[in-house]
C-alpha cells in the first residue's frame, strides 16, 4: 500500500505542472477575450464623443464640467469641454476599467501610437486638438485636390474645425486603443509578444 501511495504521489507531481499550465492557459484565453471586447468598446466609445453634435454653448473645448456622451446616452450628455483630447481620454480609461493601470494618452495616428509595456495600454486621439484647418474652402475643394476623400489629419485640427466647420460631412476622427496584454502563462509573452498586442482603432465622420 505504502509503495502503491508513493507511486501515485509521484504521478502527481509530473502531472501537476502540465494541468497548471493547461489552467493558466484557459484563463489567458478567457481574457485575451475579454480584453480585446473591452479595448474595441473604449476606442468605439471614445470616438463617438469625439465627434458629437455639441451646441456652440456647450463649449466644447472649454473648461471641464457635466457628464459627456462617451460613457452616457447622448441626450444626458450636458458636460462642456468634451471634445477634449483630455475628456476622450478619460472615456477611454472608464471604459477600460481595471485594464486601464499605467494608461498613456497621445495625439496620433494609429501607425504612430505607442507601443505600451506589459499589462499597459495607450490611447491615441487624431487629429490633434490644438492647430489650424487645412486651407480649403470646402469638402469637395478637399476632395479635388486630394485626388480622394480626406483622412483623419488631412483637414487640420479639431478644434479649428468646430469653431468653423467648413468642411462638415468629410471631416474624421480616430481613436487607437492599444493594451498589452500580461499573461498569467509564464514565458508566453515572450514567446508570442505580437499576438498579446490587443488593439482597436475607431473612425467616426465629425456631426459638427
Amino acid at each position: 500500500m505504502k509503495t502503491q501511495r508513493g507511486q501515485a504521489l509521484v504521478e502527481f507531481a509530473l502531472v501537476f505542472p502540465f494541468l497548471f499550465f493547461l489552467l493558466a492557459l484557459s484563463i489567458d484565453v478567457f481574457r485575451v477575450d475579454w480584453v480585446t471586447s473591452t479595448v474595441a468598446e473604449a476606442a468605439r466609445q471614445g470616438a463617438r464623443q469625439a465627434v458629437a453634435n455639441e451646441e456652440p454653448v456647450d463649449n466644447a473645448f472649454g473648461p471641464t464640467t457635466g457628464p459627456c456622451s462617451g460613457t452616457t446616452q447622448t441626450p444626458s450628455a450636458t458636460g462642456s469641454g468634451c471634445l477634449k483630447t483630455s475628456r476622450i481620454y478619460d472615456t477611454v480609461v472608464s471604459v477600460l476599467g481595471g485594464f486601464s493601470r499605467n494608461t498613456s494618452l497621445t495625439e496620433a495616428g494609429p501607425a504612430a501610437c505607442p507601443y505600451p509595456a506589459a499589462g499597459a495600454a495607450s490611447v491615441c486621439v487624431y487629429p490633434n486638438e490644438q492647430g489650424a484647418a487645412a486651407s480649403y474652402a470646402s469638402c469637395d475643394a478637399a476632395r479635388t485636390s486630394l485626388g480622394r476623400d480626406p483622412a483623419p489629419g488631412d483637414l487640420g485640427a479639431r478644434g479649428a474645425e468646430y469653431a468653423n466647420p467648413h468642411y462638415k460631412g468629410c471631416f474624421e476622427v480616430v481613436v487607437t486603443v492599444i493594451y498589452r496584454y500580461d499573461t498569467v502563462v509564464p514565458f508566453l509573452g515572450s514567446a508570442a509578444p505580437n499576438l498579446l498586442r490587443i488593439s482597436s482603432s475607431t473612425t467616426m465622420l465629425a456631426e459638427y
